[in-house]
């Protein structure tokens, strides 16, 4: 509509108080939406939104918004708990039908646990054992006995770091039980994690999530603009979901022929969801806007299909180290459909 998009920053240091302070500056300038904050300070401002009318999109994983109510606040970045859901997808696609989970007692390790647990069964699985292990034990034989009491299970799925896991699979290995697939989170796509699997078993068992590198025609056009502003063609990590934000709201204003929030909040999903023509850059899905075409953004960051909270759907890759750790080798690319079909199972 011949506007120009002009920015008003603020910074809130990484802490949901000063978010706080951050919002309050930012509404005296009357924004159009908001880009931010991140996980980190999202619970200090998340509920200001709707009383303001002001949309925003966030980048940021914390399950804390999976179920996030609020009809103004868009996630453009995958929620951690889909990363729980290839794993469970994964397992499920090799046929490994009865698990056992060792998870440690961390928050962050009890959330996933109850994911995984949750996405595994609602996809068909069943759950032979499940015990949570203390960090920086020096035997976890105990643990093992336990899990493996019911019998051998097709996948355990485990999460503990390094030093935690070196000891766990040492045990294992001394207990006769290092011989199934074991199936990680992000974890098990470092290469400190499968050093202490052991290299020759990590390249046997040991799988690991990892975020599935940008493709398509989207991320092609970010990364050209992105080289043309910070000659460089590795963008900073998250800065194409803001993008995303930034493309998703003005095509939201442009369907709604207004700037006004109240109205164009309810076209962000008509122009980033199906059905519609899939449209990559702004230029191209305002053309098929401009023709009176019902159009799809498809994302630099991937499909921008907001389900009912909001939130969307990351690509995901199951990777596993060669033994000589020279390269992690693509055993499975679990996409963003999948990765929403399974997690509603769980629901």
């Amino acid at each position: 509509m011949g506007g120009k998009i002009t920015e008003v920053l603020q910074d809130t240091g990484g802490d949901p108080v000063d978010a706080v302070t951050a919002q309050r500056k930012l509404l005296t300038q009357n924004p159009t939406f908001e880009v931010g904050p991140s996980s980190l300070e999202i619970q200090g401002v998340i509920k200001d939104y709707d009383p303001s009318h002001l949309v925003d999109f966030m980048a940021g994983g914390t399950s804390q918004l999976d179920h996030q109510p609020y009809h103004y606040v868009f996630r453009t970045s995958a929620s951690d708990s889909t990363l729980t859901a290839a794993m469970a997808y994964f397992a499920i696609q090799k046929g490994w039908k009865k698990a056992v989970m060792l998870f440690e007692t961390t928050s962050d390790a009890t959330d996933e646990l109850n994911h995984t647990t949750s996405y595994f069964k609602g996809a068909g699985g069943t759950i032979l054992a499940s015990e949570q292990l203390a960090l920086h034990q020096s035997s976890y034989r105990s643990e093992i006995t336990k899990a493996f009491a019911s019998g051998t299970p097709d996948v355990v799925f485990v999460k503990s770091d390094p030093q935690t896991g070196a000891t766990l699979f040492a045990n294992m290995k001394e207990l006769g039980h290092l011989n199934v697939p074991l199936v990680s989170d992000d974890t098990g796509d470092t290469i400190e994690y499968a050093k202490a699997v052991g290299l020759p078993d990590a390249s046997k068992y040991l799988y690991g999530i990892a975020g599935a590198p940008g493709q398509g025609e989207a991320w092609s056009h970010f990364v050209q603009d992105y080289q043309a502003t910070w000659q460089s063609d590795k963008p900073v990590q998250l800065s194409q979901n803001t993008y995303d934000g930034v493309i998703i709201a003005a095509l939201a204003m442009t369907e709604a022929k207004t700037e006004d929030g109240k109205v164009w909040v309810d076209h962000v999903l008509k122009v980033s969801n199906p059905p519609g023509t899939k449209c990559f850059y702004y230029s191209q899905c305002v053309a098929l806007l401009n023709k009176g075409e019902k159009i799809n953004y498809e994302g630099a960051s991937g499909p921008q299909d907001f389900d009912k909270y909001h939130n969307t759907y990351g690509d995901w890759d199951v990777v596993q180290y060669s033994a000589d750790a020279s390269s992690t080798n693509v055993i499975l690319h679990v996409g963003a459909d999948a990765i929403a079909k399974i997690s509603a199972t769980g629901a």
